[in-house]
């Protein structure tokens, strides 16, 4: 793929799984592109006068991709047939994959998360203001009640809800781990698609891998297995033992940052 000689822009919400995998797609396609991260509340702000409605938006020229499926079905068409994340024989297939890794997935990974850590401000400023301009760091730092509120009304969060998303959890690491039990490299065979980057980016929050968050050397937005609490690191340490977690740690470890 040709790639612009002028980066293209990307504006994020900094923690967000779609943020994650925004700059694990556009690095595979070698898009060359700028990302400025937000803060909450910020970053809504931001995307409403923009007119987007999802977590991350990249702007090319004049043009606005407003979610990060739009961006991955923009640079995909113009991929080589070896490098395209959505490959012709899987296509119709598609959709359902990505709503149950993205969406179900992503979804429950997001109400589990939250509820369980937004109670420790001491974890959680760093994540929700990583990147992002030093006017808004010290508004998470010293006004965290606000982002927090936000973030837990608009996801509904309570014990309740992370509760069933954990079970959701379970269960598609289970369905994966029936996937993965032939042996088989990827999930739909012996190439990397869009369907492993759904699931790994979005189940990264129960393994920890190294490398999340856009940079290959520094930790990113996302606390580190030492700064979760007590109660969740047992969690963290068995997810890391299924094969659907081993799975997502090694195609951090040998995908992610290519050599």
């Amino acid at each position: 793929m040709e790639t612009n000689q002028t980066p293209i822009k990307v504006i994020s919400f900094t923690p967000s799984a779609d943020a994650e995998l925004n700059r694990w797609i556009l690095n595979y396609y070698g898009i060359n592109f700028v990302e400025k991260r937000h803060a909450p509340p910020f970053f809504f702000i931001i995307r409403k006068f923009y007119g987007g409605n999802s977590l991350v938006l990249c702007r090319i020229g004049d043009k606005t991709l407003d979610s990060v499926r739009t961006i991955i079905e923009h640079f995909d068409a113009l991929a080589d047939t070896d490098k395209k994340l959505i490959p012709e024989s899987f296509a119709q297939n598609m959709d359902a994959v990505w709503q149950r890794y993205n969406s179900d997935l992503g979804g429950a990974t997001v109400t589990w998360a939250y509820t369980n850590l937004l109670p420790y401000k001491d974890i959680m400023v760093r994540p929700l203001s990583l990147g992002s301009s030093w006017h808004e760091r010290f508004f998470v730092k010293h006004c965290y009640s606000i982002p927090k509120n936000l973030i837990w009304k608009v996801q509904k969060l309570s014990k309740y809800a992370a509760d069933e998303a954990f079970n959701e959890i379970q269960k598609i690491f289970t369905e994966v781990d029936s996937l993965l039990a032939d042996g088989r490299k990827y999930l739909y065979g012996e190439r990397m698609t869009l369907a492993d980057l759904a699931f790994v980016v979005s189940g990264a929050p129960l393994v920890l891998p190294a490398g999340y968050g856009g940079d290959q050397y520094e930790q990113g937005a996302i606390p580190t297995f030492e700064q979760f609490p007590k109660e969740l690191q047992e969690i963290i340490s068995n997810m890391r033992q299924t094969p659907a977690g081993k799975f997502i740690l090694r195609v951090y470890a040998e995908d992610r940052y290519p050599s």
